[in-house]
């Protein structure tokens, strides 16, 4: 039946080895087995690997456990494993997406480097690029997924609030939304529109950059996935002097 043989490849696919699928198959195709004896009957498994093959399949929840009839389960937990593993390595993906851009970077030319995946981690870092010493605040990018990623979106005004005691702030967003209209007049709407109009065919989707004039913090942030946000802050005077020099080359744009 076709249906077993689509079933074997997505196991297999699935990480489970090849005495572990014909176990399994054989289990859900021909029905429980009364013994080990009888399975390695059925299967011409060695006895030593079918009795490594059904630990891992117990182990898995995929074939029963305890002393009665060895059953073929449901998929569902093998089904949830692969998510936690699908979880686990887009946490991995996004941490070396993060690193890969400064991996070339001179060593000493990086003075503070942390990378942050915890939402609360991410929100502090946010304040603390609004309360450090500078005249102006910069940002760039895609304020709209940024925030919406943050699911919270008092923290925006948080973030005005504490910069406006200390300094300016010059902004230039490259997406329009709910979000940005929270901060402005119709006049200032009307801007954003045209600014967001020039900057449409740049990519800068999912990221959203905070730095200033005169401090050499910077913080990237990725909300490609907005399940894991992520976020780089560092200090570094060769990096924050790039930024500026984008900035400024992208504000005569506008």
């Amino acid at each position: 039946m076709r249906v077993y043989s689509q079933l074997k490849l997505l196991l297999l696919n699935s990480g489970l080895s090849e005495a572990e699928v014909i176990a399994y198959i054989e289990l859900l195709k021909n029905g429980p087995s009364d013994s080990m004896s009888a399975l390695i009957n059925r299967t011409k498994l060695a006895r030593s690997t079918a009795y490594h093959v059904l630990e891992q399949l117990k182990a898995r929840g995929i074939v029963s456990k305890g002393t009665g009839p060895l059953k073929a389960l449901s998929l569902k937990a093998l089904v949830e494993d692969l998510k936690r593993e699908q979880r686990r390595s887009q946490k991995t993906i996004q941490k070396l997406r993060n690193l890969s851009p400064f991996l070339h970077m001179p060593e000493n030319s990086v003075d503070d480097f942390e990378v942050l995946y915890d939402l609360d981690d991410i929100k502090n870092a946010y304040m603390f690029m609004a309360e450090h010493d500078y005249d102006t605040n910069l940002d760039f990018g895609d304020y709209e997924s940024f925030i919406d990623a943050l699911g919270d979106s008092s923290i925006g005004f948080k973030f005005r609030e504490k910069r406006a005691s200390h300094a300016k702030h010059h902004a230039i967003c490259t997406t329009f939304g709910p979000n940005l209209k929270e901060f402005c007049n119709e006049e200032d709407l009307e801007n954003f529109k045209n600014r967001f109009d020039m900057m449409k065919n740049i990519s800068f989707e999912n990221k959203w950059i905070i730095f200033s004039d005169n401090s050499d913090y910077v913080m990237f942030n990725d909300t490609s996935d907005p399940d894991f946000p992520s976020s780089v802050l560092l200090r570094s005077k060769t990096i924050a002097d790039v930024q500026r020099m984008q900035f400024e080359n992208f504000s005569k744009l506008l």
